[in-house]
């Protein structure tokens, strides 16, 4: 009797060993797929994306929902984007953009990062150190102030004052340089749009508009590539990418 049981628990323990070698086959063949995957290829493969998916929340919980919290939705108390919105920041919210910014940041000292822009202090005697800016007087500060309010849904501004925020905006004050003409800003470099009622830093009211152009803004995001893995970079991107909604892209 004794025999049988220790023969039925050495099958056990032989049956449970191959269960465990079969599941570590199959993880390792997953991994192996998903590297050699294009990352944008992943989201539209189920099997792939639904594995990546799964590592990939536990990888944005360690490592990304500190700042980004853990649904995703950012702060604009301490300008941290929404991942779960369709306005992006940075690029247009592919896998593999974002997989760049999980590797080498933005400002983060990373040669391969992001670092094209920053928001000028406008308070301050020099408000860019990478190129000539004039500082802003507290009036001009007020009429951009009333254009932007006015550009995103506000009423009660004077005509001829919210006239004089659109020319410092769109032409003289160079905000224009990385915002665009229309203010309507840049992903390329990582611009903000200003006139769509969505704000990265504060409540869009006027004083936490002030309070950006006065101080600027020049947020950070680390560069993660010595702390991750390519597979946790790859799958925590999809997961990020996933919490937005599709994109509608043009066929070529």
């Amino acid at each position: 009797m004794k025999d049988k049981r220790v023969i039925g628990a050495v099958a056990a323990a032989f049956a449970l060993l191959l269960v465990l070698l079969f599941v570590r086959h199959q993880s390792v063949e997953a991994r192996t797929l998903m590297m050699r995957t294009g990352p944008d290829a992943i989201m539209r493969n189920p099997d792939l994306r639904n594995v990546a998916i799964a590592h990939g929340r536990s990888v944005f919980r360690d490592h990304c929902a500190s700042c980004h919290g853990a649904d995703g939705k950012g702060s604009t108390a301490i300008a941290v984007p929404d991942l779960t919105d369709d306005d992006f920041l940075y690029g247009q919210g592919s896998v593999s953009e974002i997989e760049q910014i999980v590797l080498h940041g933005i400002r983060a000292g990373d040669t391969r990062g992001w670092n094209l822009a920053l928001m000028p202090a406008f308070a301050q005697k020099i408000p860019y150190a990478r190129e000539p800016l004039n500082p802003l007087t507290p009036a001009q500060m007020d009429d951009i102030v009333a254009f932007l309010r006015a550009a995103n849904g506000h009423g009660g501004y004077d005509p001829a004052q919210v006239d004089r925020g659109r020319a410092e905006v769109t032409e003289k004050a160079g905000c224009w340089d990385c915002h665009g003409r229309d203010a309507q800003g840049d992903s390329a470099i990582g611009a903000p749009n200003l006139v769509d009622a969505k704000w990265i830093k504060g409540d869009g009211s006027e004083a936490a508009i002030r309070h950006s152009i006065e101080r600027g803004m020049a947020g950070v995001s680390p560069a993660l590539a010595g702390k991750l893995s390519a597979y946790d970079a790859r799958t925590v991107a999809i997961y990020a990418a996933s919490l937005h909604p599709p994109v509608k892209r043009e066929q070529p």
